[in-house]
């Protein structure tokens, strides 16, 4: 009880503190105090609209300390490397640096260091991977999205096209026994919105 009492005094004490005056360390405690609170009980009762404010977005918005089957992935997928060092049912990752998958700081999604290409393919070989990455990952969230390895290599060939840059780190000839370039080369000749010079330059990269 004496411990709440003082807790209630040093709130109403910050309450009237004028702006722009020094907080003591006492203040400060409290005021991470009333935070976690906040921040609890809007996990307690979900995250609303109201809630939204920048810091909760750069908080929470890839769900990174609400638990797994509460974390949102929108529309987002990983690709790139990424998607190329996962297994897929069936199939071998044509990649070869599979524990990097243990550290979801390293993973790439689409829309982030590699522009998005939903526009062009929308959800053409993108399937749930969440069994798989839960498998290097186990906090991974339900229903996080990936690149097949075509979808992936697509992705690779757009982004650095788009720059005028070449794709780093890999050579079709380091994963052509595991991907299907014939249907990457028919996704690239039927898209109508990609210009005829990116299309030269990300078919150019597939003449093993």
């Amino acid at each position: 009880m004496a411990n709440d009492r003082h807790s209630k005094a040093i709130r109403k004490r910050l309450e009237q503190k004028p702006p722009g005056e020094r907080l003591s360390l006492e203040e400060i405690r409290e005021l991470k105090k009333i935070e976690a609170e906040r921040v609890n009980e809007r996990i307690r009762r979900g995250v609303r609209p109201e809630d939204q404010s920048q810091v909760w977005q750069q908080l929470f918005a890839e769900g990174r300390f609400l638990p797994a089957n509460r974390r949102q992935t929108a529309n987002r997928y990983l690709t790139g490397l990424t998607a190329l060092n996962l297994n897929m049912e069936g199939r071998t990752a044509p990649g070869w640096h599979s524990t990097y998958l243990c550290l979801w700081e390293n993973w790439t999604w689409s829309g982030d260091s590699i522009m998005d290409s939903t526009h062009l393919l929308g959800q053409r070989g993108v399937y749930d991977a969440t069994s798989e990455l839960r498998r290097h990952a186990p906090d991974t969230p339900e229903a996080t999205l990936a690149a097949s390895y075509e979808r992936a290599v697509f992705d690779l060939l757009h982004h650095y096209a788009v720059l005028d840059k070449p794709v780093p780190n890999i050579q079709a000839c380091d994963i052509d026994h595991e991907v299907d370039f014939d249907l990457i080369r028919q996704w690239i000749n039927e898209s109508e919105a990609l210009s005829e010079e990116l299309k030269y330059a990300m078919l150019a990269w597939l003449r093993v």
